[in-house]
């Protein structure tokens, strides 16, 4: 099961975001996502690429980043770059379906680079159709499955990914419980927000002992 961590889109100091990505980077986490709603997501992302050098990022497409392609097309050339190849992009869902498709086939232009779909309840069939990924709405255990079901029939062979949110565990009990419960749905990976208990229970989630020491600095 992929686990990937959904970074605060605003912070205060930079220096302890950053070693935060970096613990997670080294931790084995696949991917590092931002939501686009707080900071300039691409300067963030800039940053994390140049102390990290495992992880995937998730880029989130915005309109304003469709509206201007030949600039969209720089910056993902330069983070893509900075990141030595570990870039991802992420297409909201949005009405009507065609502008899904417009923004999704902007995307394709810039380069070979994966593009996932943000559900938002629906868009499986575009997303199983013309990206590389899904981000299914709502969490899992629950909403979330009958998405994943319906996706991974659509999309039953090749390597396609589906991706679901999770809460924030309460310990480690829990981690290892929603663990199971993306994997028993079907889930190629879980998106999980970060957590200041998060590193200890990506390094040490197979055990009993409390190690806070570990924690984030991100709180």
């Amino acid at each position: 099961m992929k686990v990937g961590v959904l970074l605060p889109s605003r912070f205060t100091d930079g220096g302890e975001y950053l070693a935060d990505a970096r613990a997670l980077d080294a931790a084995g986490v696949d991917s590092l996502w931002l939501s686009g709603d707080g900071l300039d997501a691409w300067l963030i992302l800039a940053s994390v690429a140049s102390v990290t050098g495992g992880a995937r990022l998730m880029v989130p497409v915005s309109d304003d980043d469709i509206a201007g392609p030949e600039a969209f097309a720089r910056r993902i050339g330069t983070l893509d770059r900075l990141s030595r190849g570990r870039l991802l992009l992420t297409v909201p869902e949005t009405d009507p379906a065609s502008a899904v498709e417009a923004a999704i086939g902007c995307v394709r232009r810039c380069g070979p680079h994966p593009v996932f779909l943000r559900s938002a309840g629906n868009g499986l069939a575009i997303a199983t159709r013309l990206t590389d990924g899904l981000l299914v709405a709502g969490e899992v255990p629950g909403a979330s499955r009958p998405q994943i079901a319906e996706a991974r029939a659509q999309r039953p062979d090749g390597p396609f990914e589906i991706w679901a949110h999770i809460p924030r565990p309460k310990g480690r009990e829990d981690w290892r419980r929603l663990l199971h419960a993306g994997a028993e749905a079907g889930a190629t990976g879980v998106l999980v927000p970060a957590d200041p208990r998060l590193l200890d229970l990506l390094r040490n989630g197979d055990e009993e002992d409390d190690r806070s020491d570990l924690a984030l600095a991100q709180g």
